[in-house]
């Protein structure tokens, strides 16, 4: 697994890059971690099988999140109408945001692979784990965003140091839940010393 633990700073590569909010409002991406540490899931669109399981892994480590301070933030690459479905379909009650553009999945060297790397039977393997917990794959809409991208997760600091970076290797790939408070713990423990 693709795993940076001292990834840098993004602040000057990554924070001024517009997303847009589910309502079509754009704002900067560095706003979201400017006050606190941030968890930033990129999701590869909001039809993928693998993002929905995610998002509902997630969902159940959003208190620990937040006890630590810090937020987590979705990135999709659809549109605005989409995020906003997904944020509602899927009980996100934290921010969601989507870079059509995959200016953000550029800025931070997530791969967007040949289509042939989808053929991996590691992809059909975790597929077939999201279709037993109910998860269901779309395809076909643009507005969804980028079929082809796959996705990661960033702990951002304030000021854009990024203490820790899962790139996905294949559709499917994400870090464990208790690696992610893992390495928030980390993350804000030692910012705090």
């Amino acid at each position: 697994m693709p795993v940076r633990t001292d990834a840098g700073n993004i602040e000057h590569t990554a924070g001024d890059l517009p997303v847009l909010r589910p309502d079509g409002a754009e704002v900067r991406l560095g706003s979201v971690w400017a006050e606190r540490p941030v968890v930033l899931a990129l999701m590869r669109h909001f039809g993928c099988i693998f993002c929905k399981e995610q998002v509902s892994q997630l969902r159940r480590i959003v208190d620990g999140i937040h006890a630590e301070g810090a937020e987590l933030v979705i990135l999709g690459s659809g549109s605005p109408q989409m995020a906003g479905f997904f944020a509602e379909d899927y009980a996100v009650a934290t921010p969601v945001l989507t870079d059509p553009r995959r200016a953000v999945y550029r800025a931070l060297e997530v791969r967007r692979p040949h289509r042939l790397a989808f053929m991996d039977p590691r992809v059909a393997l975790e597929g077939l784990r999201a279709v037993l917990h109910g998860h269901w794959q779309q395809f076909g809409n643009p507005d969804l965003g980028d079929e082809t991208q796959l996705g990661g997760v960033f702990i951002v600091r304030p000021g854009g140091d990024v203490a820790w970076a899962h790139r996905s290797a294949f559709a499917g790939d994400r870090p464990r839940n208790d690696e992610v408070l893992v390495a928030l713990r980390r993350a804000t423990r030692s910012r705090a010393a």
